[in-house]
């Protein structure tokens, strides 16, 4: 089983769990803006991005860039993770070694999360947290997602996610920080090829302007397009 790929810069990584089988997934595509929690992290400069995954039973690993349209930033993900499946429960760990090249710095981040897929109305329901070394703090998501297959080949997704931040942006305040909604479709094309889209409306919650960290905390809508390969 592979979990449906994120597209947004926020979630760049599947978690695979293959099942004693070999799995390999490409994606590369454009952001509107670079959405990363709850905030407008290039100031409106959309993101070129492109990742590669690879996995084997329990274990995912994975490789991710992105470049923004200006070329004045650009970040490097490596990443690893464990995944386990129990009665409908998906849970994962996993270690990412973030690098950003023009201005010379890297992180170091660990993760979990629980998924649930068995809801009523086949609703999906998640929580990710994300601890970073450098800043010494977290940051939480939940969020609930509906799928649809609109057509044979045609998928659709709706989600709302609300994400709450404990130290992990450092400069921006503690607590409830947004709460999106999504939407999402992908278009198979022929064997393992795929068009994706989505588009993301963002609320920001309790904004203190007077925090650097909240300046690019803010309502506003982005979207992203997309290629996938399954192989």
């Amino acid at each position: 089983m592979v979990k449906s790929h994120e597209a947004e810069t926020t979630k760049p990584f599947e978690k695979m769990h293959a099942h004693r089988t070999f799995n390999a997934h490409a994606h590369a595509g454009w952001e509107s803006r670079y959405f990363s929690e709850g905030r407008d992290a290039l100031d409106g400069k959309s993101l070129w991005n492109s990742s590669l995954e690879l996995g084997y039973d329990h274990l995912s690993g994975g490789i991710w860039y992105g470049r923004s349209s200006n070329h004045q930033y650009d970040e490097l993900q490596y990443n690893f993770a464990l995944t386990q499946e129990i009665d409908g429960y998906t849970f994962y760990a996993g270690y990412t070694h973030l690098l950003f090249p023009k201005d010379n710095e890297s992180d170091d981040e660990w993760s979990v999360g629980i998924s649930y897929g068995d809801l009523p109305f086949d609703l999906s329901t998640s929580l990710d947290a994300c601890y970073s070394m450098d800043a010494q703090g977290a940051f939480y998501e939940w969020s609930n997602t509906k799928e649809f297959k609109f057509q044979e080949d045609i998928d659709l997704s709706m989600s709302g996610t609300i994400g709450w931040n404990d130290g992990y942006v450092a400069d921006g305040h503690n607590g409830l920080n947004f709460f999106s909604l999504r939407t999402g479709a992908k278009k198979v094309l022929s064997g393992n090829f795929a068009l994706t889209g989505h588009g993301v409306y963002s609320w920001a919650i309790d904004r203190e302007l007077n925090l650097a960290g909240d300046q690019a905390l803010k309502d506003f809508f982005h979207f992203g397009l997309g290629v996938e390969f399954d192989f």
